[in-house]
């Protein structure tokens, strides 16, 4: 029951962080978390050290919590280790992916491209994490992954400030989807740079915004 309940707390506060309604740099208040959700303190405890585990927020001993910042050198570390990574994991596995599971991932972004930001960043999240998951590597993987919780945080940040930042992103993914599918190791590093590059700009000028 109490695994449950944090359980449950830590998917309500999850999903409050990745969609920004609750915003990177808002303070939390456990008092106040107690009311909103009712979950009770000790499973509302476990579920924030889960999600301090997982870099979304700042818990600071006897002083408060906040949700994690992004700073232009997170944003630019983010970026940085996704062009270390995924271009390099999917020219070394380009016959690994499957042309159905990649076929797919296109029906989902199609079906997606015009509805809610948080459900294209969903279907974005999970194609670039199948990118690696390929490898078949753990450590790896998990990584990854924390990478892309971050990045998908970002994107419904960036969102809620320029209703255009989705512009350019279906052509984008059909782009490296159909360099995968072809197996052309150059165009899918061309590809996944240049898709990951346009997302740093727009990320930079909005965090550039708020200065």
């Amino acid at each position: 029951m109490a695994e449950a309940l944090t359980n449950q707390a830590h998917e309500y506060l999850y999903r409050k962080i990745i969609s920004c309604e609750y915003l990177p740099g808002q303070e939390l208040n456990e008092k106040q978390l107690l009311e909103e959700t009712s979950f009770g303190r000790t499973p509302l405890r476990e579920a924030l050290l889960m999600l301090q585990r997982e870099n979304l927020i700042d818990i600071f001993p006897r002083k408060g919590m906040r949700i994690s910042p992004f700073t232009e050198k997170k944003i630019n570390d983010l970026y940085q280790t996704r062009k270390l990574i995924e271009p390099t994991v999917c020219r070394k596995y380009i016959s690994f992916y499957s042309k159905s599971r990649l076929l797919s991932f296109m029906e989902q972004f199609e079906r997606a491209d015009g509805g809610p930001d948080y459900d294209e960043f969903q279907i974005d999240t999970s194609f670039h994490s199948y990118l690696v998951e390929v490898t078949g590597n753990d450590i790896l993987i998990d990584l990854y992954h924390s990478v892309m919780l971050q990045q998908m945080r970002l994107a419904n940040y960036a969102a809620k400030y320029d209703t255009s930042n989705r512009v350019g992103n279906l052509a984008q993914h059909r782009a490296i989807i159909d360099a995968l599918l072809r197996e052309n190791e150059k165009d899918v590093h061309d590809m996944i740079i240049l898709h990951i590059n346009h997302s740093l700009v727009k990320s930079l000028k909005m965090i550039d915004s708020e200065k």
